[in-house]
């Protein structure tokens, strides 16, 4: 699975934009204007797409798309 795309494709989703236009340093709330609201149902897509689970302290540090993927894929390596 290529979580990078998917996670992408998440944000784009919810964000309203085009995926192709999302880079690694885009940040959520600078770029993207998001609001608490859009956080929280970014957490829980990126939970039922990826089966994972997180903790609200590991999540507030992903402040760009990059770090986001970087905590999605920790997460996953931890669950094999």
């Amino acid at each position: 699975m290529d979580v990078e795309k998917k996670f992408k494709e998440i944000v784009a989703d919810i964000f309203k934009v085009k995926a192709g236009k999302l880079k690694g340093k885009t940040r959520f709330v600078e770029d993207l204007n998001a609001k608490s609201i859009d956080l929280i149902a970014l957490i829980a897509a990126t939970e039922n797409t990826f089966n994972i689970t997180t903790r609200r302290e590991e999540t507030a540090k992903n402040r760009t798309i990059s770090q986001s993927v970087a905590y999605i894929r920790k997460k996953l390596r931890s669950l094999k």
